[in-house]
């Protein structure tokens, strides 16, 4: 199943006290959904327009992916392979936006449709990520109550979709995400978090190496890399992360966020020295 990942400074979501972001999307996923029982039968979603679609995101052209996800939506409304890709374009639109408010209004939208893909079929993987991504994306603007439990809907969600399809390299990113940055959490934090808002999973660093590192395993991205060499920070395992920061930096960019991961990657080096 091929992916595309994009991060930003304050994207893609685990939610507490402080609210701490990553993210990735993928662009293409196995499986078709079948339309709902009220509606009369309608011939599947061809293959080349969702390969046109995910093609045009994979360039960046996330406005005319749009288009032509809502195009498809039109003859296609239970779609859950239409769905999902609309949920995870409208989060590609919103992080080109500098302003929060205005972003919300896109992430928004773009839960909605992840919870329309999943409801269109509970069994795609990639619906489910879709919905981790999008829960994690409004919890960026919500009160601390809400971002608790859309974290919790964020692990819920990248949990069923490896369950789903354990091939997908995007989700053990998303759960690596969600581990590390959980397992950051400080001893006060976690004490408010347990004793006023019923606590969070349990989560730790080694998970989100290992997670990492099976994500790398079956979709070698500079994403990936770059990410896991912040987690073996946190563990002071600083040769290890060094390595994986060379890594990314000598990799080809594929992606459009990639000069973006590249340049995060120089700093985090020169950071260690």
């Amino acid at each position: 199943m091929s992916l595309r990942i994009s991060v930003s400074p304050a994207a893609y979501a685990v939610a507490v006290l402080v609210f701490v972001a990553g993210g990735l999307v993928p662009s293409s996923a196995s499986g078709q959904s079948s339309p709902a029982a009220s509606e009369p039968p309608k011939a599947d979603v061809s293959s080349a327009a969702l390969a046109d679609v995910d093609s045009l995101r994979d360039a960046g052209a996330f406005r005319a992916a749009f288009a032509r996800l809502t195009s498809l939506a039109d003859d296609h409304p239970a779609s859950a392979e239409v769905l999902y890709r609309l949920a995870l374009t409208r989060v590609d639109m919103g992080e080109q936006l500098d302003a929060r408010s205005q972003q919300r209004s896109y992430y928004e939208a773009a839960l909605k449709r992840a919870e329309a893909a999943v409801a269109a079929d509970s069994t795609h993987a990639a619906a489910h990520l879709a919905r981790a991504i999008a829960e994690g994306r409004v919890a960026l603007s919500a009160g601390t109550r809400e971002r608790i439990r859309r974290s919790r809907a964020v692990k819920r969600h990248a949990d069923r979709a490896i369950t789903l399809d354990s091939t997908l390299a995007a989700a053990y990113h998303v759960r690596a995400r969600w581990n590390r940055e959980v397992a950051d959490l400080g001893f006060f934090e976690r004490t408010i978090v347990r004793t006023v808002y019923g606590g969070l999973p349990e989560a730790s660093f080694e998970q989100s190496v290992r997670d990492f590192q099976t994500a790398i395993r079956l979709e070698d991205k500079i994403v990936h890399h770059l990410e896991l060499a912040r987690t073996l920070m946190k563990l002071d395992r600083e040769a290890d992360a060094r390595a994986h920061l060379q890594t990314a930096l000598s990799m080809d960019a594929t992606d459009p966020d990639d000069p973006a991961h590249k340049a995060s990657a120089r700093k985090l080096l020169e950071d260690l020295g």
